[in-house]
């Protein structure tokens, strides 16, 4: 016969077990979509699946709500506006887009690009077939911005315009950068239609071509290309708008600077993910922190005024993350 505390023990068991759901599971993950031509796939980067620029952004995403998602790209290099509309894009991402509303999955966002292909077809063009494309340009590009919405309804949309690689003058007319200007604005005009989020790309890349694109081998972004158009995306989403937390453990409050050398070791919490840890002396930036890996400290090795006397030192710390929010900490520290 059982004893009387082991059969508690069991009781208490299957009670336990009767109150768990029957069959739970864990909640499938959270998607995030990229369509398009090859841009929005990551042609360029050394592992589209990991470095390109939605893949950058789908992995914020997951680390900044504490959950598992999934990018499903669905880009296809070479696509056109038309193409898209047409040839089979649309209806796979209306296919996609009720597959992961039957499984109960949330759409974090879809990224866009299109219109390079276009842009690209113009170098042969004269001028009437240039106006003419343009202006298919304009209507398919409000056309294809309209199905992506119907499809994925109150989801953020983020339209990348077109980067110009060789940084020309975009105001002088009929010039090639001045042709690129007039396809960001139509982009520009088709996203604000359907209140997408519009990736000026040309602001950010401008003065950064050499080393943020293959150009001019190729038009394409390299991995630190695809990293900046995530960083902007992720700006335009406004999802953190929280400060860096910043505790400064090394050194402490009111110590005496008495060598030449001193460690300096901040705790740094940010949900959104860290971009840049200053140092700061007494309102001048003379460094930067780096991370020690698998923690959430940084260190560097500061060279200090020793032993030179004169008033306390004010020592901070400045942490930016990847929304452009910054948070700070300080210590004074007193001279020998």
């Amino acid at each position: 016969m059982m004893p009387s505390g082991v059969r508690r023990l069991v009781l208490v068991g299957m009670l336990i077990l009767a109150a768990l759901p029957f069959g739970s599971a864990a909640a499938p993950p959270s998607a995030c979509l990229a369509v398009g031509d090859s841009l929005a796939a990551g042609v360029g980067s050394t592992l589209p699946r990991q470095r390109s620029a939605a893949a950058l952004l789908c992995e914020w995403a997951s680390a900044y709500r504490g959950e598992k998602s999934e990018l499903l790209s669905l880009a296809v290099p070479g696509e056109r506006t038309q193409s898209f509309l047409l040839g089979g894009q649309a209806e796979r991402l209306r296919q996609t887009v009720a597959r992961l509303r039957a499984e109960g999955r949330t759409i974090h966002f879809v990224l866009i690009s299109l219109g390079g292909n276009e842009l690209l077809q113009l170098r042969a063009a004269d001028e009437v077939e240039r106006e003419e494309q343009l202006a298919a340009f304009e209507a398919n590009y409000v056309e294809a911005m309209r199905v992506i919405r119907s499809a994925v309804g109150d989801v953020p949309l983020l339209a990348l315009t077109l980067y110009d690689p060789t940084e020309g003058d975009a105001s002088a007319p009929r010039s090639d950068s001045w042709w690129i200007a007039q396809f960001d604005r139509a982009i520009r005009a088709g996203a604000e239609a359907v209140g997408a989020l519009v990736i000026d790309l040309d602001k950010e890349f401008r003065g950064r071509t050499n080393e943020w694109t293959w150009w001019p081998v190729d038009i394409h972004p390299t991995n630190s290309g695809y990293a900046a158009i995530a960083r902007a995306a992720w700006r335009a989403l406004a999802w953190d708008r929280q400060a860096p937390q910043v505790v400064i453990e090394r050194p402490e409050a009111g110590s005496r600077v008495e060598r030449r050398f001193v460690t300096v070791r901040a705790r740094i919490r940010d949900l959104g993910g860290i971009e840049r840890v200053g140092l700061w002396v007494d309102g001048r930036e003379i460094g930067t922190l780096d991370p020690l890996p698998g923690t959430d400290e940084w260190i560097t090795l500061w060279e200090t005024p020793w032993p030179i006397p004169g008033p306390p030192l004010r020592l901070e710390v400045r942490a930016v993350d990847r929304a452009g929010n910054e948070g700070q900490a300080a210590v004074e520290l007193v001279r020998p």
